[in-house]
């Protein structure tokens, strides 16, 4: 039940439905949350909020004796699929490898099937795509370095194709991160999955031009979000999450993006989500037309576009996928380069890294594992510095365990 309590009973273990005023206007990178420590009650305090919405059945109701607002919510059609379990259980990144590749490879054949049935004209069915998102989910809360590791596994002719399957999972793990509820996390991830299906109507000749793009053929490649909206539109049971994503992807809080040149909260939450990832995701992959670059660069891509994204959602994504992503490249004082290769324990500069390759005598050597989060001082090892792989003829996807189930 959604209640609307003063803001003096605010306690934790309640789960915030809506603070009752702009989310700009908080300081939380999210409208709804479970309040988990007294940090997050004193930015309530501070805030000047004054009364705001719980849901009592994510988190623990007011005393009974005090006076609430009890409001009905309407659900629609956003139901989680009945085969993901509440809690889901945590996996090991060997066990859960497995079933992560084979949700990879399905939903990389139901957005090229959904993307061939937007081009002939045809009604795009949902059911298959929450299929697969619930799919995507699962794995994703089970163990996200699964899924996002064989994120860096690409076929340079397949871009479109993974770039929607790549915006998904990164949607999915993000939204994870912000504690999004199961249901939330479905929306964000059909939203990822479709939020380029305009794209299926844009020249094929534009999509892979080897080269920058002419002021008509950008013009042409900037419609698929007006395509994208008009299949939607179309589709029975498509939420306002993700017609959000599809129609705000390419705006940017500072006004300077399109189609409408939105700015600020008028783009939604989700819209400013699905922008870093789906920049995030295009600049840390190869292309016909470019290399990619590292995923470290692509984050301070991020951090250095200023206005043009929200930074504190842009911290949150770097606190989601971790400063050294899996797959990247780095540095240890040694000389040795190694490839992250999961996350770890204790925090973003702590993951399990490879080490492969000896830079002072430019010779891979016989592959170990470090787990950064689990070191003895005496032998302690801490990376210094990203690496970018192509400087290097270094395919990092090469020493991922990820690779073998590709």
């Amino acid at each position: 039940m959604i209640k609307k309590i003063p803001v003096h009973k605010v306690k934790i273990g309640m789960y915030v439905y809506d603070l009752n005023c702009s989310w700009m206007q908080h300081p939380f990178a999210m409208n709804q949350f479970k309040i988990t420590q007294k940090e997050a009650i004193d930015k309530i305090m501070n805030a000047g909020v004054k009364e705001f919405y719980i849901d009592t059945e994510k988190g623990v109701d007011v005393e009974e004796n005090i006076a609430v607002t009890s409001i009905k919510i309407d659900s629609k059609s956003e139901s989680i699929p009945p085969d993901i379990p509440n809690p889901i259980q945590k996996k090991s990144l060997f066990n859960e490898l497995l079933r992560a590749t084979k949700v990879k490879e399905e939903a990389i054949q139901v957005v090229s099937s959904i993307m061939e049935e937007a081009r002939l004209g045809k009604l795009i069915e949902m059911e298959q795509i929450e299929s697969v998102v619930g799919n995507i989910v699962l794995s994703a809360l089970s163990n996200k370095d699964a899924l996002l590791g064989l994120m860096r596994l690409r076929k340079l002719d397949k871009y479109t194709f993974e770039h929607s399957v790549g915006s998904s999972i990164l949607l999915v793990a993000f939204g994870g991160s912000l504690a999004l509820s199961k249901d939330e996390l479905m929306q964000v991830g059909i939203g990822g999955l479709l939020m380029d299906i305009g794209k299926s109507m844009t020249p094929a000749s534009i999509l892979t031009k080897p080269g920058r793009l002419s002021k008509n053929e950008f013009a042409l490649m900037c419609k698929h979000v007006k395509y994208s909206k008009e299949i939607l539109e179309k589709m029975q049971n498509v939420s306002e999450v993700v017609m959000n994503i599809a129609t705000e992807h390419h705006e940017r809080i500072d006004g300077t993006g399109y189609p409408l040149g939105k700015k600020g909260e008028d783009i939604s939450l989700y819209g400013q989500m699905a922008a870093i990832v789906d920049v995030y995701d295009a600049l840390t992959v190869k292309r016909v037309y470019c290399s990619g670059i590292s995923s470290n660069a692509a984050l301070k891509k991020l951090v250095a576009s200023g206005k043009g994204f929200n930074q504190e959602l842009v911290q949150q994504f770097i606190h989601c996928i971790g400063i050294y992503p899996i797959g990247s490249l780095v540095a240890l004082p040694n000389g040795f380069f190694a490839v992250v290769i999961e996350s770890g324990d204790k925090g973003l500069l702590y993951p399990v890294i490879r080490v492969m390759f000896d830079s002072t005598k430019r010779q891979f050597i016989t592959p170990y594992d470090i787990d950064l989060s689990n070191q003895s001082e005496k032998e302690r090892v801490k990376i210094v510095a990203a690496i970018e792989p192509d400087k290097w003829r270094i395919n990092p996807a090469d020493f991922m365990e990820h690779a073998k189930y590709n």
